[in-house]
């Protein structure tokens, strides 16, 4: 059984397309399938940019290093979990985690003293006071889990400025 669907008509001629029901519902599902996955795409982008927030959030608190390794961990391993953990005790202890800096407060540089290829790792070590050895250590295991860890380094090569050049 075919369907007739009119896209216009005039007076002298029908413009339609002839379809057949099987047709017409396989069109409707391709259409599903499309919004679906366009909702899908907006919901993980929505994720990744809270995921980055709470990064972010977490680099420029009141934290002391060890606590804002412990929470870039949590929220890196653990990624969206990692993140509403993040929120959920930053919110519960309110002012005592998150209270941010004010624009006079540490900056982060690349090493110049403390460098084994870039400065990166050195100076997200003197960021935190930690030692650069961990934080080498922590960006080699990232690599090997993912390899992602080679593109951020180079992206925190470009982005973070030398130390002493501002």
């Amino acid at each position: 059984m075919k369907i007739n669907i009119f896209i216009y008509r005039t007076k002298a001629e029908n413009h339609g397309v002839e379809m057949t029901f099987t047709e017409i519902i396989g069109i409707s599902l391709a259409m599903l399938f499309v919004f679906i996955v366009m909702i899908a795409l907006a919901g993980a982008l929505a994720l990744f940019i809270f995921w980055i927030w709470a990064l972010v959030h977490c680099l420029v608190s009141k934290m002391t290093g060890a606590q804002k390794l412990f929470w870039i961990l949590v929220i890196v391993f653990f990624n969206i979990f990692g993140a509403l953990l993040y929120l959920v005790f930053s919110k519960v202890r309110g002012d005592e985690i998150v209270k941010t800096k004010n624009s006079k407060g540490k900056r982060l540089f690349r090493s110049t003293k403390d460098r084994m290829i870039g400065g990166v790792c050195g100076g997200i070590a003197e960021y935190l006071d930690m030692d650069p050895t961990v934080i080498r250590l922590l960006w080699v295991l990232f690599t090997l889990m993912g390899g992602a860890g080679v593109i951020a380094y180079i992206i925190a090569w470009i982005i973070i400025p030398e130390e002493g050049k501002r």
